[in-house]
């Protein structure tokens, strides 16, 4: 029997929908800008499930192509607020994949609180940008441009050679979005990105958790280190043979990293007794 199940919720009076179940934890993973929950978390989320309360959303315009997008990375974040008051959650560990990965980061800003620890994968906090360039992207021509540009950079099945080891593992889903010739959540992405990221610094020591052999731009190993080198505190486990999906690849060793993260974590935020033992009710 399955653990992790649809639920269809509403949030600001428009539907959404939400894969959830399991118990412990919180732990709210993020897809990124090529489809939904289901494609970026299916291969783990059931044994995710066996040990956190896994909590999976398509993102509205983005994994849900029949609602709206949303316009930035803020209001992605308010959004993710709001889902976890409507599930009556209170905080949760967050792992974003590529476009996730900036969508959490935003909430880790705003919602310091709600957030326990980060995971990115294969993604990295989208910097602030300049006021002209979210102006340009609402202007025809320039729109114009940048999107056939994204297009070419995100949306094509040509890249499907780069962003993974073995491309043979790409999800039919995946394929089918890369061959469509006007990609529904191509306008929702280049919404959000264009708007930029958090000014905040990020107060969390993220893992940072990357497919070695991701060769798309601005997400290679190399990427990855810049990462963790600007931001201390940080972790870089890389999981070799994977790509900009390592769930997908390697489910085994991503539960693993990702449970290990969040055990030592947790671990280290209990309270000590004498003599370095767990304190009474840790």
């Amino acid at each position: 029997m399955s653990t992790v199940s649809l639920k269809e919720i509403a949030i600001d009076g428009l539907p959404a929908t939400v894969h959830a179940g399991g118990q412990g934890d919180a732990l709210l993973l993020v897809h990124g800008g090529w489809g939904g929950a289901s494609m970026h978390w299916a291969p783990v989320w059931e044994q995710l499930a066996d040990r956190f309360h896994v909590i999976a959303p398509d993102l509205p315009g983005v994994g849900r192509t029949d609602t709206p997008g949303l316009g930035s990375l803020a209001a992605y974040a308010r959004w993710l607020e709001r889902l976890l008051d409507s599930l009556g959650v209170s905080s949760a560990w967050c792992v974003g994949n590529s476009f996730g990965a900036g969508v959490i980061s935003w909430f880790a800003t705003q919602c310091s609180a709600r957030c326990r620890g980060l995971v990115f994968v294969n993604g990295t906090p989208v910097p602030p940008l300049p006021r002209l360039v979210g102006w340009l992207g609402a202007r025809p021509l320039p729109r114009q441009m940048l999107r056939a540009l994204v297009r070419k950079q995100a949306y094509n099945p040509a890249i499907l050679g780069r962003a993974y080891a073995d491309p043979a593992r790409a999800p039919a889903a995946l394929r089918a979005i890369m061959e469509h010739g006007n990609p529904p959540q191509l306008d929702a992405l280049l919404d959000a990105i264009l708007q930029g990221g958090p000014r905040a610094p990020l107060g969390l020591k993220p893992l940072i958790l990357w497919g070695e052999a991701d060769r798309l731009a601005g997400s290679t190993a190399r990427d990855a280190r810049k990462l963790h080198d600007a931001l201390p505190g940080s972790q870089l486990t890389f999981i070799p043979a994977t790509g900009h999906m390592p769930q997908v690849e390697n489910p085994e060793a991503f539960i693993d990293a990702v449970t290990r993260f969040i055990e030592a974590r947790s671990a280290a935020a209990r309270p000590r007794g004498l003599g370095g033992q767990a304190g009474a009710g840790a």
